[in-house]
């Protein structure tokens, strides 16, 4: 009898869905699915986002390279926008928030990254979280959630008397995946380069020995009670933690309070909440050339000994100050000593967030109630800058390493976002059959951003970080910008069922957003949804295993708009740069639309064996129009180019969750879940029969090269390269030079960064109070490039150039070659073609082992304690690529797919202590 109740329950289950609306599970014609918090906090992150790796079908989770607590991409259902913003939106009790972030870019010059606004919410927290990967599930949220939503709810108070939760997580990090090195052949001689004679005693230069032990300790104590009419919850949390690279630290500490109650004979409820954040960061990391420790470090010759630089500053006794020791110049690659790097180039940030909600609703009938909610988040960011003097002068300013005195720069950012809304909610039972659940409102939304920064070579005393000694005639680093969007929208949504076993639900909603603004006219833009939902199980006699049976069906169109400034008529038309005003050039576009997304999806929800089984399936495609490119005009014109929005982005795909659970015994359960993920991208059409505005032309593109080199029938994942080595009749290929010829005349599709699906598999033993769970994560197919190795195969400091070495010669084809003629050339030429590898990587993403101690321990004081071991990253199954392929240099749309270097993926281990009292 408990299992049918508990069956029961489970098919009737309440989740939040858009706009904060909680709808019966029956009801839903499209995807959804829940997260409870013990998936975020078993094995805590500081970003909690990370934690969702794996556990949830239809999402591609990439975390930065910036280190610990830095941003992550969050993809749904593939990309989508060429050009524009492909991460998730994410909305907190109902309400979307901004989610800026400063994140690096991963690219060759990229600066090192930092959190995004997401990132800063601690994860006890929250109580659950609902993933939207549709827009049939979040049409309602408009312009804004073409990407899919994540939706977290927040834990309240509850009635009772006060209860105390307390936890505390450390764990102990060190490096992962590296590349492999040789230490057995020396340094050419007068060069940086590893191709000397065979050494008699192997080097014993290890670069994982630069790699600190780091850590990441994060406590939480929250305390929740009061009466039926009146409940609070309060939280305070830090995070503290200190990543593998020397003098990279991370902090946040969150305050948090929330109240609701009841008035007017419990017709009035009032929900309030508040929280402040204080986040701060120094030297987050991200790959590529500058910055970056870690390219001296790899390449540092074999033969030269380490140690003599890790004295990385000596006193100048003439200029009276530490200048850095590094005996080998820049080497054409801005190359300097890996720790001046980490100590004398400094990055810092801290931030101070304010967040507050109100949500106010009247029951003005038994089924019917309006509510209004409104959030307000104020973000104040400093950005300082600070490079001592001899630092590379490519980067202070100064003339030359004998006159450094350094650099300084201090950026000060604001970000405000002021959201309302007013709804009218229904929920209506007539003709016994029948139910009719409604929506009607508005909202409001305004995003403001604001930053300003100053900064240059230092003029006067060398390494004083101080705004009056820059000098005012060399301020490379100062800079002003703003920027602001405002939308209205209008939406309704109606949902008819009939006899709780088919369930018609129709969407609308209508945007006016200033980016869309023209001639002082903002256009008003429609975004409808329709799905069906039908309850098999309740309209047949199914075989008595099958316990529920619902299929679904859904189509919608929501769009983003544009995000480009400056370039419609009434906006900015000038750009400030080095202390100039200077105009726009681009030809302005009087009538810009939104990117359109036109979605269906179709899918099933069983649940089998008195619900012991469950299985979600969904199949989906959607369309993205109105791409917007920029297009390069002759001087001739008086422009530079002009907007075109054309184009047409396919994604299509499967999402599989698969789930059982058993409760054997009163002291044992055990629970295993599977995911799949597979998305297909293709480039439907760029531009066709596209009319010049300027001189009336028509004319199509069949080819992209910017942002990225792609064509119709490819997808935007796929990876191509310039540079392949010639042959020769004789079937070898041809010297030139040190090298081999290069022929770089056509661009070669080599491969996609995209995977070919994606698993995951979770699992939970509870055992008598012993608590095993471990997550399998396994990205499958796709390929990665790599940078790193290229470069490293160039300095001879590859294991793989060592082992050539060792054979004698290089056979390819048959044929053979001189190692280091070889490897200079398509390493030192970082010709892709040769550094493509197999992306497949799986691996033992979470580890928990717990044990929940007897409550007659503790008396009446302690209500419940537990104790675990945790684990990250902590074994690789498989993996070919010569890095951590789940890892990418940045969180934009082209930042995955390949290793520029990259610090290595951490690996943790470490403890958890949980008290309720």
């Amino acid at each position: 009898d408990v299992t049918l109740e508990d069956e029961a329950k489970a098919i009737d289950a309440v989740v939040v869905t858009a706009l904060g609306i909680k709808r019966s599970e029956k009801a839903l014609s499209y995807n959804v699915q829940k997260v409870d918090n013990s998936a975020l906090t078993k094995v805590k992150e500081a970003n909690f986002v990370n934690s969702l790796s794996g556990k949830v079908a239809g999402v591609n989770i990439t975390r930065s390279s910036a280190g610990i607590g830095g941003a992550t991409s969050v993809v749904m259902r593939g990309s989508k926008s060429i050009a524009g913003n492909n991460n998730v939106l994410y909305v907190v009790d109902g309400m979307p928030i901004g989610n800026a972030s400063r994140g690096g870019d991963g690219g060759e010059y990229g600066r090192p990254g930092s959190g995004e606004g997401i990132s800063d919410f601690n994860s006890d927290d929250i109580e659950s979280i609902s993933v939207l990967t549709g827009p049939s599930a979040a049409a309602l949220y408009g312009a804004s959630a073409a990407n899919g939503v994540i939706i977290i709810n927040t834990k309240k108070g509850a009635a009772g008397s006060v209860k105390v939760n307390f936890s505390s997580n450390t764990e102990f990090l060190s490096a992962g995946v590296m590349p492999e090195f040789q230490n057995t052949y020396g340094t050419e001689s007068n060069t940086y380069r590893s191709w000397g004679k065979k050494l008699e005693t192997p080097s014993t230069f290890n670069p994982r020995d630069f790699f600190q032990g780091g850590y990441n300790t994060i406590n939480s104590l929250n305390l929740s009670g009061g009466t039926d009419k009146n409940q609070t919850f309060v939280s305070v949390a830090t995070t503290h933690a200190e990543g593998i690279i020397p003098n990279n630290e991370y902090y946040r500490y969150n305050f948090s309070g929330r109240n609701s109650s009841k008035f007017l004979n419990d017709k009035l409820h009032l929900d309030i909440s508040a929280n402040y954040v204080m986040q701060g960061d120094q030297n987050m990391m991200s790959g590529g050339r500058f910055f970056n420790p870690l390219r001296p470090l790899y390449l540092f010759p074999r033969g030269d000994d380490f140690e003599t630089v890790k004295i990385w500053e000596r006193y100048d006794t003439d200029r009276r100050f530490n200048t850095q020791y590094w005996p080998y110049g820049t080497q054409g690659e801005d190359f300097e000593n890996p720790y001046w790097i980490v100590n004398r180039e400094m990055f810092t940030n801290e931030k101070h967030r304010y967040m507050f909600s109100f949500r106010a609703q009247y029951d003005i009938l038994s089924w019917m109630n309006i509510a209004a909610r409104t959030r307000v988040d104020n973000t104040y960011s400093t950005i300082k800058t600070k490079f001592y003097a001899t630092t590379n002068p490519l980067f202070t300013g100064d003339t030359s390493l004998e006159n450094a005195k350094g650099s300084f720069s201090l950026g000060e950012e604001r970000y405000k976002q002021t959201y309302a809304d007013l709804m009218l909610n229904i929920n209506k039972k007539f003709d016994k059959d029948f139910v009719l659940t409604a929506n009607i409102g508005t909202s409001f939304e305004d995003h403001y951003t604001t930053s300003v920064s100053v900064g240059g070579r230092l003029k006067t005393v060398p390494n004083l970080f101080s705004t009056p000694n820059v000098d005012p005639d060399v301020t490379g680093g100062g800079g002003q910008s703003y920027h602001r969007t405002r939308n209205i929208a209008a939406f309704a949504s109606a949902e008819l069922g009939w006899k709780s076993m088919l369930y018609l639900t129709a969407t609308g909603r209508t945007d006016w957003a200033s980016q869309l603004v023209s001639n002082g006219k903002t256009p008003a833009i429609f975004y409808p949804s329709i799905g069906l939902s039908g309850v098999i199980s309740e309209m047949v006699k199914l075989p008595s295993f099958i316990s529920y049976l619902k299929t679904r069906v859904s189509f919608t169109e929501v769009g983003s708009p544009i995000s480009q400034t400056g370039i419609t008529p009434g906006t900015i038309t000038y750009s400030m740069s080095g202390g100039k005003v200077t105009p726009i050039s681009t030809y302005p576009y009087p009538d810009f639309n939104p990117e359109r997304t036109r979605s269906w999806e179709a899918g099933l929800n069983a649940r089998l064996f008195k619900g012991k089984v469950r299985l979600d399936a969904t199949i989906y495609q959607s369309n993205t129009y109105n791409q917007t490119f920029l297009q390069n005009m002759s001087d001739a014109s008086g422009y530079s180019g002009f907007y075109i929005q054309a184009g047409d982005i396919r994604n299509r795909g499967v999402e599989l969750a698969l789930g059982y659970e058993d409760n054997i015994s009163k002291n044992i359960s055990f629970s295993t879940n599977l995911t799949y993920t597979r998305n297909v991208n293709r480039v439907m059409e760029l531009v066709k029969g596209y009319k010049n505005p300027i001189d009336g032309t028509v004319f199509d593109i069949n080819v992209l090269t910017s942002p990225k080199y792609m064509r119709p029938g490819d997808s935007m994942n796929d990876i191509f390269v310039q540079g392949i080595l010639v042959k020769g009749k004789d079937g070898r290929f041809i010297e030139e030079g040190d090298g081999y010829r290069i022929d770089r005349s056509q661009r070669i599709k080599v491969g996609s960064s995209a995977p070919d699906f994606m698993m995951g598999w979770n699992n939970t033993l509870n055992l008598y109070g012993v608590n095993v769970s471990f997550l399998i994560s396994a990205r499958v197919g796709g390929n990665v490039s790599s940078s790193t190795q290229a470069m490293m195969d160039g300095y001879g400091v590859s294991k793989v150039t060592a082992d050539a070495r060792d054979a004698g010669a290089v056979v390819i084809d048959g044929q053979s070659y001189d190692p280091k003629r070889y490897y200079t050339t398509i390493g030192l030429n970082r010709l892709g073609a040769y550094y493509l590898y197999d992306a497949t990587n799986i691996k033992l993403q979470e580890l928990s082992i717990g044990y929940t101690l007897p409550k007659k321990w503790f008396g009446k004081v302690i209500s419940n304690a537990s104790v675990s071991l945790i684990a990250r990253n902590l074994l690789t199954i498989y993996r070919a690529a010569p890095y951590d392929s789940d890892m990418a240099g940045g969180t934009g749309t082209y930042s995955a797919g390949g290793d520029n270097f990259m610090p290595p993926s951490m690996r943790s281990v470490g403890f958890s202590l949980n008290l309720g009292f």
